[in-house]
């Protein structure tokens, strides 16, 4: 009988590929007893566990019978927290927890030190898994110090991460992050971090749902610095849609959108269709808030395309599992028809009749599989027909989006032509000596502009920044620069605080009849009359300052807060500032673009504080070199990050 039972089981597995590990851990497992054999039972447990759970579970209940038998703890303490992991695989958390306890006992018990803490750690997952996260605290905490009194810093990572996601879920943030910050240093500290998880996008995320999107875009640039030299394109992904989301939640949703299609090629690359489904609901929303309602829906179509494609993946895996998860049922009703509490010699002797049904079970099993192998290589091709369709249909989508990109760049072009005509610094010689203009667009057009007029003997110079930039903010460009040309040259206005005045009456004018809100379209400047015989500078601003250097002083002048254009108050009361200039005096104005650029090491902002210093800084500089080091300096500042916004300073110097 054992060798006819040799033979059908020969050819079993000779019709199914076994790796060699499992090979050669049942050729040892032949000649095993005592502790070997329950430690190779244990071994062939895991080889099954994650891709055969039943057969996995018949090897952990083997070896506990083996183990209490044999009065050795340590097994028995495995086999147990090895049954534990079957259960919370299958879903089934109360008999998952109660093997986790019982292994936990004997551990306590036996002082089994390093078993202990990944012990508790499993007890920590179940009760957060059931949804009870006080008690997952308490055990992860223990399963913490277990870790540190072992000196087992690999696990310290990951249990304080833990620790910071239950403070997480109880929406207790600050403990939650310094936890994480924990989390992190121990991960710094480690010597091989190939197998360590890293906290940088839950951080990171954390600040996000707390409005700190500064921080957030600091951890999540640390953590697509760490992706990008592991070379994890997923990762990297990951980090850059983290990007885009911020950007999108601060409502810049050009640098958002920007973010998401760098994102959105390292996902295509990597096949990460779940990131993809997230990438592309994101560009749709994001396209759908701008206003573009044919990308927002052919982003939508895309998204729908992935979810579809996961949905019929999830439903291939969910019926694999509830098959699983039946036949496991049904063997566990016979396992305890079959466990008695006679002692080992007694079950090994039990008559051949049970392994002839076993070995006809399992050939049963393998016909079930079959047919149901054959039944999925058929959804299989007509899924993949399917997405062939589908296919066809993105690059039909695909051909049409990059037709449209194509014609919109080129009305940009166009765009930047024309604006490029009416931003002419028309001045003498001897006056562009001494003055410079910084004019760094961030696109192909503008949504800063300067503007020079001489009139009656009064040179007027014009500083100006538009809300927002690209083709939105060209379109105020030029509308701003046409209406100061009217009021100056043709209506003979040159007092400044009436120029702002007049202007802000006619952008409305012009936005009402347009049907334009205008909320969100407005400007900010700040004007300068310069009358050279009265050695007199008359400057009125909105929203934008003044800045001065006499005699090595720094004076700075401010303006109304208001924005031209805005529709928040009707009666602005915008102030002419008279200034005394002596010879050797230097004044600045300037758009926010410079002060608001993100760059340096930490990914922040250069601010406004820092940029009132480098203007100090460069003070004993001629005019022309002053203009290169500001160019220099933010250069420097971005290296690698991208312009934020556009840039516009302008020197006067007499």
């Amino acid at each position: 009988m054992k060798i006819l039972l040799s033979l059908i089981i020969t050819a079993f597995f000779f019709q199914t590929p076994q790796n060699q590990r499992v090979d050669s851990i049942n050729h040892l497992l032949s000649d095993a007893s005592g502790k070997e054999e329950i430690y190779l039972l244990n071994e062939l447990f895991k080889e099954y566990r994650t891709n055969d759970p039943i057969k996995a579970l018949s090897y952990a209940e083997q070896a506990l019978v083996l183990a209490q038998y044999a009065g050795d703890k340590s097994g028995e303490s495995s086999s147990l927290n090895n049954i534990g992991v079957i259960y919370r695989h299958t879903g089934d958390l109360d008999k998952a927890l109660s093997n986790y306890i019982a292994s936990l006992h004997i551990q306590e018990d036996n002082k089994f030190e390093d078993a202990l803490a990944y012990t508790y750690s499993n007890i920590g997952t179940i009760y957060s898994l059931k949804g009870e996260p006080h008690k997952a605290l308490d055990y992860f905490l223990k399963a913490n110090a277990q870790f540190e009194s072992i000196n087992h810093h690999l696990r310290i990572v990951g249990t304080l991460n833990n620790i910071g996601n239950v403070y997480t879920d109880l929406g207790d943030y600050d403990n939650a992050l310094s936890y994480y910050l924990k989390s992190l240093d121990e991960y710094e500290q480690l010597e091989d971090k190939s197998q360590a998880f890293v906290p940088l996008t839950n951080i990171g995320n954390l600040f996000f749902n707390k409005g700190d999107m500064d921080k957030a875009l600091e951890y999540y640039n640390r953590s697509l610095v760490l992706e990008q030299a592991s070379n994890n394109l997923s990762g990297q992904a990951t980090a850059l849609h983290s990007f885009g989301s911020v950007f999108r939640k601060l409502g810049d949703h050009d640098n958002a959108i920007s973010f998401f299609e760098k994102s959105l090629e390292m996902a295509q690359e990597a096949q990460d269709n779940i990131l993809l489904k997230r990438i592309y609901e994101s560009l749709s929303g994001t396209y759908f808030t701008k206003g573009d309602h044919f990308l927002a829906y052919s982003f939508l179509q895309l998204h729908n395309v992935v979810k579809d494609s996961l949905f019929n993946e999830e439903s291939n895996r969910r019926i694999a599992e509830l098959e699983n998860n039946y036949q496991f049922e049904e063997q566990q009703k016979e396992i305890l028809h079959l466990q008695t509490d006679s002692d080992l010699q007694q079950l090994r002797i039990k008559h051949d009749d049970y392994i002839i049904a076993g070995i006809a079970i399992i050939l049963l099993i393998v016909a079930v599989l079959t047919f149901f192998i054959i039944k999925e290589n058929k959804e299989i091709k007509r899924t993949k027909k399917l997405l062939e369709i589908k296919n066809e249909e993105i690059t039909d989508q695909k051909m049409i989006i990059e037709e449209k990109n194509f014609n919109i760049t080129e009305s940009i072009n166009y765009a930047k032509r024309v604006q490029k005509s009416i931003l002419k610094f028309n001045v003498s010689e001897e006056k562009q000596a001494r003055s410079f203009i910084l004019f760094k667009p961030k696109d192909i057009v503008s949504g800063d502009f300067f503007w020079y007029a001489e009139k009656d003997e009064v040179d007027i110079f014009v500083t100006a920044d538009c809300t927002g930039h690209g083709v939105a903010g060209a379109f105020m460009t030029v509308l701003g620069v046409s209406l100061i040309n009217q009021i100056v040259t043709q209506d003979n206005v040159t007092d400044p605080k009436v120029i702002l005045r007049l202007l802000d009456a006619k952008i409305k004018e012009v936005l009402t009849q347009q049907g334009t809100s205008s909320s969100t379209h407005s400007i900010d400047l700040a004007i300068c009359a310069i009358n050279q015989s009265k050695n007199e500078l008359t400057y009125s601003g909105a929203n934008r300052p003044l800045y001065r250097f006499s005699k090595s002083e720094f004076y700075e002048v401010k303006g109304t807060k208001s924005s031209i254009g805005d529709s928040l108050r009707d009666d602005k009361d915008f102030e002419d500032h008279v200034i005394k200039f002596e010879k050797g005096d230097t004044f600045y104005m300037t758009s926010d673009g410079y002060a608001d650029q993100f760059g340096g090491e930490r990914g922040k902002k250069f601010m406004t504080k820092k940029f009132k210093q480098l203007l100090k800084d460069i003070q004993p500089l001629s005019l022309t070199e002053q203009k290169d080091k500001l160019n220099s300096e933010i250069e420097d500042w971005m290296k690698d990050t991208e312009q934020t916004d556009d840039i516009i300073v302008t020197g006067i110097q007499f």
